[in-house]
């Protein structure tokens, strides 16, 4: 029998972690191996998105409620229904599960964590709080963790405590489409002569640092005339980044489009993904623009090696000089050959290592895994090295 997986998440942003539930609930849902219940803290266009393709999915909104009224309800709407696994998705639903489960017949729980923290400015008690109470709820009470990169991984086992034979990688993915026609060795045409598009997409917030986007879209336009910018996102940063691009004097080159639910077509308009991340853990558009045959140049940080590194290599850049970043650049938007072998790698990459049906058949095999009769259903540890302990500039942060 099928195990029945009810996956937590808030769902009140429509970001990396939120892509990435809805690949991998919709790849499920497809292959029909386990069944779905899906339980969100917001309405938004990822419930909208899983009822579309099918899938049973309800809303309990955290704004109205306290927490013990979430759980209540929680444990009210599910109260007849036989739960194999609990799968949650950052810090409070992961309290939630927690508490849920036990009202549930305590079934296993399971968190993937999406991302690692980020370090907001200023000291801020209750993020404070938050990390802490999450590295103790992960490691005391969750039968299993997933990091999408092994380099959040790591960060689990030595700063979290977590013991690594309750610890697993499944990276994320992205639905892949067969390449655009190409040439007799079936790599992807070279684009059409034109203006070259550089483009990214991702929230407008500090981690991101589009500042370096921006002064690396300054040097190429010094040295490449002409050249276009794309940045497509929202967020706290917007009229900060459009400051500095008039600073730059950018305006004529550089656009800032807003949020877009679909980027197939924003994809295929580029000929090279820039992203200049201070941390990443598997993003989702890298892989997405990678999908669709785009050469990518990125930070040497978090999991991009993971994607990048053994036919790539080239394209991670050390260091946050605009000079260095430009000059991959230009290297891939002024040789055709290097960049249609590029963009040739990048399908090759995804489909046969990032598809979300491989990201989903290794969930598979973990709820079933998690689902055995006398599995210990604790990932804890001993506790990790004072020197790391939660520092006060710590926040959950999975976006």
């Amino acid at each position: 029998m099928e195990p029945t997986v009810l996956h937590i998440f808030s769902g009140d942003l429509w970001a990396g972690a939120e892509v990435m539930i809805h690949n991998l609930l919709a790849q499920l849902h497809l292959d029909n191996q386990v069944r779905l219940i899906a339980l969100s803290m917001n309405e938004g266009v990822l419930t909208g998105k899983l009822r579309a393709v099918g899938i049973e999915t309800h809303v309990i909104p955290e704004a109205q409620l306290s927490f013990p009224s979430i759980l209540l309800r929680a444990a009210w709407l599910l109260r007849s229904r036989r739960i194999d696994v609990i799968h949650s998705h950052r810090c409070k639903e992961n309290l939630l599960a927690v508490f849920l489960a036990k009202r549930l017949g305590s079934p296993p729980v399971l968190s993937t964590v999406h991302g690692l923290a980020e370090s907001p400015s200023g000291f801020n008690m209750r993020s404070l709080a938050v990390a802490y109470l999450d590295r103790l709820v992960l490691r005391r009470f969750f039968s299993h963790v997933v990091g999408v990169s092994h380099d959040i991984a790591r960060s689990l086992k030595e700063t979290y405590g977590i013991d690594p034979k309750f610890l697993t990688v499944i990276h994320n993915g992205v639905p892949f489409s067969p390449a655009p026609p190409g040439d007799s060795n079936g790599r992807p045409a070279p684009r059409k002569p034109r203006v070259p598009h550089i483009g990214t997409v991702g929230r407008l917030v500090p981690v991101k640092d589009y500042p370096l986007f921006l002064a690396t879209a300054a040097e190429i336009r010094r040295r490449l005339w002409p050249a276009r910018f794309t940045i497509v996102g929202d967020g706290p940063l917007r009229d900060e980044l459009l400051r500095l691009s008039r600073e730059l004097q950018l305006d004529d080159c550089v656009h800032f489009a807003r949020f877009q639910q679909d980027l197939t077509a924003f994809y295929d308009t580029l000929d090279l993904y820039l992203s200049t991340s201070l941390h990443e853990g598997i993003p989702m558009s890298v892989l997405e623009a990678m999908a669709r045959g785009v050469p990518v140049v990125a930070p040497r940080v978090g999991g991009l090696p993971e994607i990048l590194a053994s036919d790539h290599a080239d394209n991670l850049i050390a260091g946050r000089d605009p000079t260095t970043w430009a000059s991959r650049c230009l290297d891939l938007l002024t040789d055709d050959g290097l960049r249609s072998g590029a963009s040739h790698t990048s399908q090759e990459t995804v489909r046969t290592r990032f598809s979300i049906r491989h990201t989903a058949e290794a969930y598979v095999a973990l709820y079933r895994s998690l689902n055995q009769p006398g599995l210990e259903r604790s990932a804890r540890s001993t506790p990790p090295p004072k020197g790391n302990q939660p520092e006060s500039s710590t926040t959950c942060l999975d976006h």
